[in-house]
C-alpha cells in the first residue's frame, strides 16, 4: 500500500513535468540550442548555427505536443529531428519524454542513456531520468541522479521532493521529513503551488507514520487547498479524518477523491 501511493504521487508530480518546464523558463535551456558530444567529449553544437533555431522551435513544439498528451505525433517530430541530427542530446531527451510520459518506462531508460551519453554534462537530463529509474524501482540509482541535480540548483522543490521519496520508501522517516520541508520551503520561494501541495501531502505521510494525526490532518487539508486536484491527499485526508472520528469530513474528502479522480482519469479505478 505504501509504495503503491508513493508512486502514484510521485506520478501526479510528474503529470506537470513539461508544464513546469515551459513555464518557469527551463524550456529555453532545454530546447536548446541542440548539443551534442564530439568523440574527445568536448560539447558542440550538434547542427549549424543557421539551423538552430529550426530545431529549437521543433523541439518547442514537441515539448507542447507532449503536454497535450499527442504522444505519437510528438515522437514523430522528434524522430525526424533524431534522425537528421543523431547527436542532439535535447533531442534524445524530448523523445525519451515522449514514452516516459506514457509510462513507458523501460523504454525511456535507454533513450535517457543516449541522451546522457551524447552530452554528460547536460544536467537538465538528471530529474527526468531519475524519475524514471524510480519508476523502475532501482532506488539507488535514482538518488545519485536526483543527488546530483540538487547540488547543480540547490532550491529546486522537484529535486528534494524526490529524494523525500525515495527517503520515506526507505524507512528513513527523519531524513524524509527534511527533504520534505526543503521541498515546501523552496516551492513557496518559487510560488509553486503544485510543487508545495504534494511535498505537503507526502509530509502527512511521515507524520501519520508517527501517530501525528492533527498535524498531518493540517498538512492534507493545505495540500488540497493548494491544489484541488491532487486527488491522492483527499484519499489520505478521509482516512487520517476517519482516524481522528470525523466521519461526516471523512466522507466528504473521499467524495472530493472520487469526483476529481474520475474527472481526471475516468478510465482508471482505484490506486489503492
Amino acid at each position: 500500500m505504501a509504495g503503491s501511493m508513493g508512486r502514484l504521487s510521485a506520478t501526479n508530480g510528474m503529470l506537470h513535468i513539461v508544464t513546469a518546464l515551459i513555464t518557469v523558463g527551463l524550456v529555453v535551456g532545454l530546447c536548446g540550442p541542440a548539443r551534442g558530444t564530439q568523440e574527445g567529449g568536448e560539447p558542440k553544437s550538434a547542427v549549424e548555427p543557421n539551423a538552430d533555431n529550426v530545431v529549437d522551435e521543433s523541439l518547442g513544439t514537441c515539448l507542447r505536443l507532449i503536454e497535450q498528451g499527442r504522444f505519437d505525433e510528438a515522437r514523430k517530430l522528434v524522430e525526424s529531428i533524431v534522425a537528421l541530427q543523431p547527436r542532439s542530446s535535447r533531442a534524445h531527451l524530448v523523445l525519451a519524454l515522449t514514452y516516459h510520459k506514457q509510462r513507458r518506462y523501460g523504454v525511456a531508460k535507454p533513450i535517457f542513456e543516449r541522451a546522457i551519453q551524447l552530452d554528460p554534462e547536460d544536467r537538465l537530463i538528471l530529474p527526468y531520468y531519475g524519475w524514471c529509474l524510480y519508476y523502475l524501482g532501482e532506488a539507488d540509482a535514482s538518488r545519485a541522479q536526483f543527488e546530483q541535480f540538487a547540488a547543480f540548483m540547490p532550491e529546486h522543490a522537484d529535486a528534494h521532493y524526490a529524494l523525500g521519496l525515495l527517503d520515506f520508501d526507505g524507512g528513513k522517516r527523519e531524513d524524509a521529513k527534511r527533504q520534505f520541508d526543503l521541498a515546501i520551503e523552496f516551492a513557496r520561494k518559487a510560488n509553486g503551488r503544485i510543487d508545495e501541495a504534494k511535498s505537503r501531502a507526502r509530509l502527512a505521510d511521515v507524520l501519520v507514520r508517527e501517530g501525528e494525526w492533527e498535524k498531518a490532518k493540517k498538512e492534507l487539508e493545505r495540500s488540497v487547498a493548494l491544489n484541488p486536484e491532487l486527488y491522492g491527499a483527499y484519499f489520505r485526508l478521509s482516512r487520517v479524518l476517519q482516524r481522528l472520528g470525523d466521519e461526516e469530513g471523512a466522507q466528504q474528502a473521499r467524495r472530493m477523491h472520487d469526483e476529481v479522480r474520475r474527472r481526471l482519469h475516468p478510465e482508471q479505478g482505484h490506486p489503492e
